[in-house]
């Protein structure tokens, strides 16, 4: 008898959303002037977990110069709840390169690198990095978004954007061995594409300069200094207990993603209390002198953006729109959805993390925290509904 391998098929669905309670942390007000209040922000966390259904559960948490507040928000239909607050550990994704580019600046203000040194002086011997009309890519280009180099490798064995971990196992020798292979198509520093192969590389030069591991050389220059307990590249089996279970697009359970080549652009895990304490060195000069320069230095870095509004820092996004300055970067795993940023007017930082891949995640509450004009997405998009069909089936069409 034939095996019969079952596939998926999504159908629209226009059965509505499923109707849900959702249990939230209440707080005190949020201390900035004319920032949204406590029962806003608890209204929008709550509609996006148990209306939107963009994640099973949610976080947002707020910094100002003297006080950190939790906000929480969690699908109560779903079983095997793990604790649920400021050390709750996510996948963080791409707020990873933040990190990155804080390291560069370490790296720059203690006088081992500079940020317009080319990406080639990095580089194993025989690699050859691309060029545009003799014009290198240079590390500034890298930490920026401006290196003209593809969103990820061409290398990949499995580069479909869907494809679950796609990362996984990416080595150092494909990074280096795929590289002479790009054409660039115009000149670096000169606009923005964004690109994790760029943050990879950044991350690996720095790791080469110091002659150890990226992770290594995080963990001794930017995690310990800032007591960053939570915050690593690796699963830790003794905190599984606070890892929150991460979820896909269609908040189907996902596994934690793996290390490899590219974990400078992607691949740390954190808090939100870890990443609270990371903004307190952009808000608040609350840190090591080194590691309060490098962040001075970040923000002074001016190149351009995805658009008229915003313009790029060294990692962070620099955006200005009715009347505010605000600082931000996001991220998107296989199993999360993350946003920080901060607004150094209104002395307010922000961290937004979603427990699955779907929707736009909490990037609009953590923009409306910061700049009270901005819109909060309150669309409800029917929820899609799965069947499952026989191989047989499908190969008759």
């Amino acid at each position: 008898m034939t095996n019969l391998i079952n596939r998926r098929i999504l159908l629209a669905s226009s059965l509505g959303v499923l109707a849900a309670s959702c249990a939230h942390a209440q707080n005190r007000a949020l201390p900035a002037a004319g920032a949204i209040d406590d029962e806003e922000l608890s209204r929008m966390l709550d509609f996006r977990i148990s209306r939107q259904r963009a994640a099973n559960a949610a976080i947002v948490a707020t910094l100002s110069s003297s006080s950190r507040h939790f906000q929480t928000a969690r699908f109560s239909g779903v079983k095997g709840n793990y604790p649920l607050g400021g050390d709750t550990i996510f996948e963080i994704a791409s707020l990873t390169k933040i990190f990155t580019a804080l390291l560069l600046g370490v790296e720059v203000v203690e006088g081992r690198m500079k940020v317009k040194d080319p990406l080639q002086d990095y580089l194993p011997y025989g690699v050859t990095a691309p060029s545009f009309e003799g014009r290198p890519i240079t590390l500034l280009d890298l930490a920026t978004h401006g290196s003209a180099l593809p969103l990820r490798p061409n290398n990949l064995v499995n580069p479909a954007a869907d494809a679950p971990d796609k990362y996984a196992g990416y080595t150092l020798d494909q990074l280096y061995r795929g590289l002479p292979d790009y054409q660039l198509s115009y000149a670096p520093g000169s606009r923005f594409q964004y690109s994790n192969l760029a943050f990879a590389l950044l991350g690996q030069a720095i790791a080469r300069r110091e002659n150890m591991n990226y992770a290594d050389v995080l963990q001794k220059r930017v995690i310990n200094p800032l007591g960053l307990s939570d915050t690593s590249l690796v699963e830790d089996p003794n905190k599984a207990a606070r890892r929150a279970q991460g979820y896909g697009l269609y908040l189907e359970p996902v596994s934690p993603g793996g290390e490899s080549a590219l974990s400078p652009a992607y691949g740390l895990r954190s808090t939100a209390d870890d990443l609270l304490t990371f903004l307190d060195l952009f808000l608040n000069d609350r840190g090591p002198i080194d590691l309060v320069k490098a962040a001075h230095l970040m923000l002074t870095i001016d190149r351009p953006g995805e658009n008229d509004t915003t313009r790029m820092a060294l990692g962070w996004r620099r955006t200005v729109v009715h009347g505010e300055t605000f600082y931000w970067s996001n991220g998107s795993a296989d199993d999360a959805r993350t946003f920080m940023g901060f607004n150094s007017t209104r002395r307010l930082g922000v961290v937004a993390l979603a427990d699955a891949a779907s929707g736009g995640g909490l990037d609009d509450i953590g923009m409306k925290v910061l700049d009270p004009q901005q819109e909060f997405d309150a669309k409800i998009v029917p929820a899609p509904q799965f069947i499952d069909l026989p191989e047989e089936i499908l190969l008759r069409a």
